[in-house]
This record gives structure tokens, C-alpha cells and sequence, in this order.
């Protein structure tokens, strides 16, 4: 059986971690050994800004040895990315240049939502219920060192997400000075991460049926070991969730890592991290909780499979996006019939002309959600809409997207509106010159689209498109009066041929 041996380097906010893998058609994914080393680069990051040099040494050298293993294995591939702490830092660009110089390893920093989706990814290959869970209501709590992401499903769909900077470690060292001024310092934890998960109830979870959560996180496999679990059980009903909570605040440190073979630097993150937990289980009713049992490194090698075609996704992630994105647009009261129709009229034109105009797959993505969501900002003010769209898409937090696709779908909302089209130099949210190019024929597809509903009245809902001579020729097959839409057409035309290099053109069918 032909395998391959791969490697994913994690350099987190508390600790370094290193998994090696044999990958197969037929096997799928092993994991053949793990390393970490726990070293508080968050420590530094959040509480100065930057990581002291001692710190970067010590982090070169660590990596310097999982270089070593991964010749002992022969790695034929690795990937190794760096979180929040790494990300977050001044210095991050000289520490990236230091371990490549001294280690000879490339690590690229990942934003929140690519950390997040991967470990997403990580959840639905390891966890066999996943899909069955998230049908019932399920609240995946990502918690980090540095951040807390909730993901909430609902009947099977993705309904919210949110990024907190609720992470254990960034909460005991923003707290540390207080700790000795009071005489009950779990009050005081208890309101600081109450405030936060409170509010996110408020906002988004009371309308949503949860009856799971799946923590993922060494903190809850700690805890699920302080549990007594035999190993045969992966979760906690509320009424043994809340033994052991119990158990944690009237614990000391060292005796939790003693009494339950727990590293001193994670049992000094098990108290806030339960508190979390708990006030999550609060505030959404839930029943059970669940561990996961994975962590960043099996995201990275499960997305790094799947594009290999050795694996089969566990679960289809771009649903996610879309279902998210129709629960932002309405939220914001958006005008489905309208945005529904241009959806279906932009894929429509893209789908007859992506061949020619070079796009692929994961543009189509993108310009259904720029769809979905570029009527959303008239709910702040009807002037200036897609100004305000464009702000939303920005403030969203969708996990799946990159920064650099995010701003494809906001500049793609924003130019839509324009005229003429914009240099890269005046783009609002900065692109590279290559999604630059994707954004600006995705934006003139969405300009037609638009006009082809013009009315709001969908009075065209079936078209086909083909390029004829200088022409792309759409005709729509409708017995509506649209002399309104092609009027419009007319007027947007300009932005479509200076992209393409032909001019739409729209006729009328009648039957």
C-alpha cells in the first residue's frame, strides 16, 4: 500500500506541537508520533505586544529538533503555521525570519478564520456523530491560549460564528495582577467571562436549539480526565460536568497536575477554561458536553489529504459558508426575492461563460455570497448601501474565508455600484494584483445581474448567455415588460467590456 509520510507543525499561543502522519487511498490518515514543548509565547504577546528574544531562541531550538525527527522519518511534506500569538506579535516578521535562517523551516501565520476551519475540518474527520449532533443543535467551542471561537449549528446549518478573546491563557495573564487583591479570585474570573458570554447569548444563541457542545481544546481532554473517563466515553452530561467543575475551583494547581498527570503549565488554564465551559452551558441549556479530541495539527493534515484526493471531506464546509451568509443577510433584513433572484441570474451568467473568462470553482463562491449579501447594508441607511454592505462583509467573521477573499466579496459589493472601473490603487479594501483581477470580473458579472433585476420584481428568472462576435448575448425567457432592465443593461454595459472585452446585450425570448 503506497502511503505517505507528511508533517504538521502548530506554533500555538502555549505550546509547540508536532504530529507526524502516513497518509493512503486505502488507509486514509495515521498518526504515527507526536511531540510538543510548552513554551508561553502568548505570555509575552499579550501582555507586551511583542515576544522577548530568550523566547525566540528557545522556540528556534525546539523547532530545530522537529526538523531533526522529521529526517529521522522522512517527511515528504510538511506544513507548519503559527496562531494568534505568533500572528499577534511586533516582531512577528523577524521571528518568522529567524526560525527560517536558524531551522530552515517556512512557518506561515494563519488568520482566526483559517485556524478556525481548520480545526472545524479536524472535528468533522474525527468525530463520527458530527453530523448528527450539529442536526440536533450543537455549539462548537474552539477554545485556544489566546481566543475562544463559538460555532453554532442548527438543524444541520451553520447559524452563527464568533471570535471572543476569551483564550485560557489570555485570560490568566490579563488577570494576573488581580489575583492578589481579592479574597475570591473565581468571582472575578466569573465576571470577566461572563460579561462576554452573556452578551453573545443575547445576540445570537436564544433563538437556536442547542443541545450539544463539542469542545475542542487540551484543556477539556484534561478535564475529561479528571472526569475518570475509561476512555470508552467521550462526553459529560450537566449534572457530572458540574462534579468536576466543583472538583477544579476547590483544587490547587500543582494538585491537579500531581493527583492527575496533568503538565503544570495546563492545569494553571483549567480554571478558566472550566468557567468558560460552564457559562456556555448556561447560557444555552445544552445537555451534554463532548470532546473532540483533535487539535490544529489534525486540521492541517486533513485539508492537506483532501487536496491530495487521498481522503473524502467529512463534511462539506462551503454549505457552511452560504448557509451563514443567508443568516447575515437576514439579520440585516435583506430583500430575499431580490437577492435570491440575482443570485440565481449571476450564477446562471457565470456558469455560460466561465470557460472563456478563466474562473473557476471557488470564484463561483464568492460571487454567490457577494450576491447574497449586497443588499444587506441598506438596513443601516438606504444611501450609500453598498458602502455599508461592504463595511458588514469586513466585520463578519465567515470561517473558511481568507482575509484576501473576504475582501473580494466586500469590493466586489462596493464596485458593483461604481461606473467605472476602480484602479487597484483606489480599492477600498486592499487586494493583491491577482485577486484584483478575480474581484473586478466577478464584480461586472454581479453589475449585470443586478440590472437584470432592476425592478425588484423578478421578472426575469431563466436566461442563457453565449459570446457571439463582440457580443455576449443574453437572452431571457420571461413575458414581462422589461424595457426597464434593458435600459439599465444598457447603462452598466460599459464596466462588463472594459473586463471582457464584449459587450451584454440583453433580449427578450417571448414563448
Amino acid at each position: 500500500m503506497a502511503y505517505k509520510t507528511f508533517a504538521a507543525i502548530n506554533v500555538g499561543s502555549g505550546e509547540v506541537s508536532m504530529k507526524i502522519y502516513e497518509i493512503s487511498k486505502k488507509g486514509g490518515i495515521r498518526e504515527i508520533d507526536y511531540v510538543r514543548y510548552y513554551i508561553e509565547l502568548g505570555s509575552d504577546t499579550y501582555i507586551k505586544g511583542y515576544i522577548e528574544y530568550d523566547l525566540v531562541r528557545e522556540l528556534c531550538d525546539v523547532l530545530a529538533s522537529f526538523a531533526f525527527k522529521m529526517q529521522e522519518y522522512k517527511v515528504a511534506g510538511y506544513l507548519a503555521y503559527g496562531s494568534s500569538a505568533l500572528r499577534e506579535a511586533s516582531n512577528c516578521d523577524l521571528i518568522i525570519d529567524q526560525i527560517r535562517v536558524r531551522t530552515g523551516l517556512e512557518v506561515k501565520t494563519i488568520d482566526n478564520a483559517q485556524q478556525r476551519f481548520l480545526l472545524l475540518k479536524s472535528v468533522a474527520n474525527g468525530m463520527k456523530n458530527f453530523e448528527k449532533l450539529i442536526r440536533e443543535g450543537a455549539a462548537v467551542i474552539d477554545m485556544g491560549a489566546g481566543s475562544l471561537q463559538i460555532t453554532v449549528y442548527d438543524s444541520g446549518k451553520l447559524i452563527y460564528t464568533q471570535n471572543l478573546k476569551l483564550g485560557s491563557l489570555r485570560i490568566r495573564e490579563i488577570l494576573a495582577d488581580l489575583e492578589g487583591q481579592s479574597t475570591n479570585f473565581v468571582t472575578v474570573m466569573d465576571d470577566y467571562i461572563g460579561n462576554y458570554i452573556d452578551t453573545f447569548s443575547r445576540l445570537f444563541m436564544n433563538d437556536h436549539r442547542v443541545r450539544h457542545i463539542v469542545a475542542v481544546g487540551e484543556e477539556m481532554d484534561s478535564i475529561m480526565k479528571i472526569m475518570g473517563s475509561s476512555g470508552d466515553k467521550d462526553y459529560m452530561k450537566r449534572q457530572k460536568f458540574e462534579e468536576v467543575y466543583e472538583n477544579i475551583l476547590a483544587s490547587g494547581v500543582e494538585d491537579l497536575s500531581v493527583k492527575y498527570s496533568i503538565p503544570y503549565e495546563l492545569a494553571t488554564l483549567l480554571k478558566p477554561a472550566i468557567i468558560v465551559y460552564r457559562k456556555i452551558f448556561e447560557a444555552s441549556g445544552a445537555e451534554k458536553i463532548w470532546t473532540a479530541g483533535c487539535d490544529l495539527c489534525d486540521g492541517i493534515v486533513v485539508e492537506y489529504a483532501e487536496k491530495e484526493e487521498k481522503i473524502e471531506p467529512a463534511h462539506y464546509f462551503a454549505e457552511d459558508i452560504v448557509s451563514y451568509a443567508r443568516a447575515v443577510a437576514d439579520r440585516y433584513d435583506s430583500n430575499v426575492d431580490h437577492t435570491g433572484n440575482v443570485e440565481k441570474l449571476a450564477l446562471d451568467v457565470f456558469d455560460d461563460i466561465r470557460k472563456e473568462a478563466g474562473l473557476g470553482h471557488r470564484d463561483r463562491m464568492l460571487l454567490q455570497l457577494a450576491c447574497i449579501l449586497h443588499d444587506c447594508g441598506k438596513y443601516v441607511n438606504m444611501l450609500g448601501g453598498t458602502d455599508y454592505s461592504c463595511s458588514i462583509v469586513m466585520a463578519t467573521e465567515f470561517v473558511g474565508l481568507s482575509e484576501q477573499e473576504k475582501g473580494i466579496i466586500a469590493d466586489t459589493i462596493k464596485y458593483n455600484s461604481w461606473s467605472s472601473v476602480p484602479k487597484i490603487t483606489e480599492l477600498v479594501i486592499p487586494l493583491d494584483r491577482k485577486n484584483y483581477i478575480r474581484m473586478l470580473k466577478l464584480t461586472a458579472i454581479l453589475r449585470i445581474a443586478n440590472g437584470m433585476d432592476r425592478s425588484h420584481k423578478q421578472k426575469i428568472k431563466k436566461i442563457n448567455a453565449a459570446f457571439k462576435g463582440k457580443e455576449l448575448i443574453i437572452r431571457a425567457d420571461t413575458l414581462y415588460d422589461i424595457t426597464l432592465e434593458q435600459s439599465t443593461m444598457e447603462l452598466k454595459s460599459h464596466f462588463f467590456e472594459e473586463i471582457y472585452g464584449f459587450r451584454p446585450v440583453l433580449r427578450q425570448k417571448r414563448r
